[in-house]
Order: structure tokens, then sequence, then C-alpha cells
């Protein structure tokens, strides 16, 4: 199961800056983060896609992103 699963999950909190995810993001080669509040609640997951969004949204990513799903 090591193979597929971190052993320290990395995590960002509600309040950090888009930076900080950018940051956490490149130094541990991950795609997804998950927000977890100071209780150690998580709240919710941040993507690429939705850093995409967020800091470019004329991009490709950032279109796939934002796009409907599909039904």
């Amino acid at each position: 199961m090591s193979d597929i699963c971190s052993r320290e999950l990395a995590t960002v909190r509600p309040t950090d800056s888009v930076g900080t995810v950018v940051r956490v993001m490149r130094e541990k080669a991950i795609r997804r983060l998950p927000v977890v509040e100071e209780s150690g609640e998580v709240i919710g997951v941040v993507s690429l896609g939705d850093v995409a969004v967020e800091r470019d949204r004329h991009s490709a990513l950032a279109d796939i992103s934002a796009a409907p799903p599909n039904v």
C-alpha cells in the first residue's frame, strides 16, 4: 500500500494564499491538496485545475477545469 499512498499528507489551510498552494504543489509534485481547518477537519480539496482557473482563466487547463461536468 505504501507505493500508492503518501506517508506524510500535505495540506493547506483555508486562509492560505494561492501562492502557498502552488508552492506546496510544486515541492510535493502533487495535483490535489486537502484543505484543513485548525481543528483538523477536512473541508475541501484544491486542485491544480482550481489554481489554473484562479491564476490564468484563459489557459487550456483553466478552460477544461471550468467547463460544466459531463452528464
